[in-house]
């Protein structure tokens, strides 16, 4: 895989935001905007898209998002690629495809599917998979493809995620997201905190989220001292402003009592950090 431009908000300019991929390489790639649709020429093939954004933080789809990106690629005749790597049965069984209700042509899944070993995979309708050698001229091979290990690792954790874990997550995240949303209220901070699902962030300002360049002009200074003063109080959350938060059906209320005693702490460090020079 080659990144293009990464969350980079670049739009119709084929820029590369990796050293290494040359002009070329991504000179058919067009990046556009999180939550908004597009207008599609006829000679696009396919469009990639994280159904739920979650690493410039969490961006939940604005309402019709979705819908318009599956009823303009019917338009032009494109496929509509889901990047269900994150999302992939961690929002449900079936993902954020259950849950939105909007179903793409291509599916690309990473992460939970493995359970916690390296797997990914990728899936489509026959009429796409039939492209692929070798009932088609699409050649696709991997070394490690079908690891036996990872595959078991992977079974079992699909097989344990049955309704009662997925209300688990849901619970967990509900209350996780409150106590951090509480602590700050409590410091004067400006806050908010995008859910979808089991899966939330933290955006430090009262301004809307709703695309990388949003994400960029929250208060992004904050969150290391929030940060380091969770990981002093033994909490380890993710490490930088743009990643999303995800929880355990393991919380217990052990876990939670941790929690709730360090974010005082945390929240007062973010509320005293200072713009960088």
């Amino acid at each position: 895989a080659l990144l293009a431009a990464g969350g980079s908000g670049v739009a119709n300019q084929g820029l590369s935001g990796c050293d290494g991929v040359t002009a070329g390489a991504v000179a058919d790639t067009i990046v556009a905007p999180y939550n908004v649709v597009p207008n599609l020429d006829d000679d696009v093939a396919v469009v990639a898209v994280e159904p739920v954004a979650a690493n410039m933080g969490l961006v939940p789809p604005a309402p019709g998002f979705l819908e318009g990106l599956r009823a303009e690629c019917d338009r032009v005749g494109a496929l509509l690629l889901f990047d269900e790597v994150i999302t992939g049965f961690r929002l449900a069984n079936g993902g954020a495809t259950e849950w939105y209700g909007v179903r793409p042509d291509v599916w690309c899944f990473g992460k939970v599917i493995g359970g916690g070993l390296p797997m990914g995979a990728f899936g489509a309708s026959r009429e796409v998979m039939g492209h692929l050698a070798p009932l088609g001229g699409v050649y696709q091979a991997g070394t490690l493809s079908g690891n036996p290990v990872a595959m078991a690792a992977g079974l079992a954790t699909l097989r344990a995620a049955d309704d009662a874990v997925y209300a688990a997550l849901d619970a967990n995240a509900d209350q996780l997201s409150g106590l951090i949303g509480d602590a700050l209220t409590e410091v004067g901070i400006a806050h908010r905190i995008p859910r979808a699902g089991n899966m939330f962030s933290v955006f430090f300002g009262d301004q809307p989220v709703t695309d990388f360049a949003s994400a960029r002009a929250t208060e992004t200074w904050r969150f290391p001292a929030f940060f380091h003063g969770l990981l002093d109080g033994g909490v380890y959350p993710p490490p930088s402003a743009y990643e999303s938060w995800f929880v355990s059906a393991a919380l217990d209320d052990d876990a939670f009592d941790r929690i709730a005693a360090a974010l005082p702490g945390a929240a007062r460090a973010a509320a005293q950090a200072s713009v960088p020079a």
